[in-house]
């Protein structure tokens, strides 16, 4: 039997020791809340993460396609990233699935002599790791871009309602402001 055979006979559990791992990193009652609600509605994060979780396991048992393998990711990666993590927090969830492994199949990869077709899966999630750090990054920049974007936009709305600041049109339309150097009347 291969290491690649054993996640898939035992994907299931492979996704849920994932997705437990994942909750882990959220406050206890939160990860209580979200393994206990399965509905998507009511549950769009938690539903959402143990979605991907699982497209991720084929994704690494194939690992024929980047763009395939990016995708989910970025989805997840994306979610992460808006919340109260730190980057090493945040993309820790990658490096799960080689803790999965070794909990679920330590003995059999022993028994087995399974240890290279591990370094295989080893590499494949480091590989993921670096696509889920450009990932976040990317995403970070957007977020802050946005918020940097949304205190100009708040502060020239201030500004203007103050009569501090005036329209573009305003001042393209009122001809040229009258010199310091001549006074007011005089031509």
């Amino acid at each position: 039997m291969t290491l690649a055979q054993l996640i898939r006979d035992e994907k299931t559990a492979v996704v849920d020791r994932w997705y437990d791992l994942v909750l882990s990193t959220y406050p206890g009652q939160t990860a209580k809340v979200w393994k206990a609600n399965t509905d998507r509605f009511t549950n769009p994060v938690g539903q959402t993460t143990l979605r991907i979780l699982g497209i991720l396991v084929d994704q690494l048992l194939r690992w024929d396609d980047a763009k395939a393998v990016c995708a989910p990711l970025e989805e997840l990666v994306k979610i992460r990233a808006v919340q109260d993590f730190t980057p090493a927090k945040a993309l820790s969830f990658v490096f799960f699935f080689k803790k999965v492994l070794r909990e679920l199949f330590a003995e059999t990869i022993a028994r087995e002599g399974l240890g290279g077709e591990l370094a295989v899966f080893d590499g494949r999630v480091d590989n993921l790791a670096l696509m889920a750090f450009d990932i976040y990054v990317k995403s970070r920049e957007e977020l802050y871009r946005m918020r940097v974007d949304e205190f100009k936009h708040a502060h020239r709305m201030l500004f203007r309602k103050a009569g501090l600041m005036c329209d573009s049109a305003e001042v393209l339309g009122g001809g040229a402001p009258p010199s310091q150097d001549e006074p007011a009347g005089t031509e």
